[in-house]
């Protein structure tokens, strides 16, 4: 069974300061704007519980696939969990059924690993690199 850890459900928004002024009442913390060039978003983790965030991704190109899931009205789109064991994680779920989608070094965690995968029920899921140590 792979190592994983739930850090985070992605969601797709239009604006992130309208999103985060929704969160506010149940927020703990609320970090800062990201930009993941890469990807065309920005990013915004909102700290709902210890450990435990909703990502507030807003497309910033037009070509941006998460752009193109608000405009289907799909809002909470992945499960993002950390590993310790990056390669063995992505190699256990892969042998499981899962297909790697994107493996990219991301400004929001450190630019440390991370991959979108594909469950075998169409599920998306966000595998991280924790930090050494």
């Amino acid at each position: 069974m792979p190592d994983l850890r739930l850090h985070h459900v992605g969601c797709a928004v239009a604006s992130i300061p309208d999103a985060v002024e929704a969160y506010r009442p149940i927020a703990r913390n609320v970090g800062a704007v990201i930009p993941i060039a890469a990807q065309g978003v920005a990013v915004c983790f909102v700290e709902i519980a210890p450990g435990a965030h909703v990502e507030l991704v807003q497309p910033t190109e037009g070509t941006s696939p998460v752009g193109q899931l608000l405009k289907k009205r799909i809002s909470y789109y992945h499960l993002g969990f950390l590993t310790a064991d990056f390669d063995r994680t992505v190699e256990e779920l892969t042998a499981a059924g899962h297909q790697i989608l994107a493996s990219f070094r991301s400004e929001a965690f450190g630019m440390r690993r991370c991959a979108f995968l594909a469950s075998p029920v169409a599920h998306l899921i966000e595998v991280i690199e924790e930090p050494a140590g």
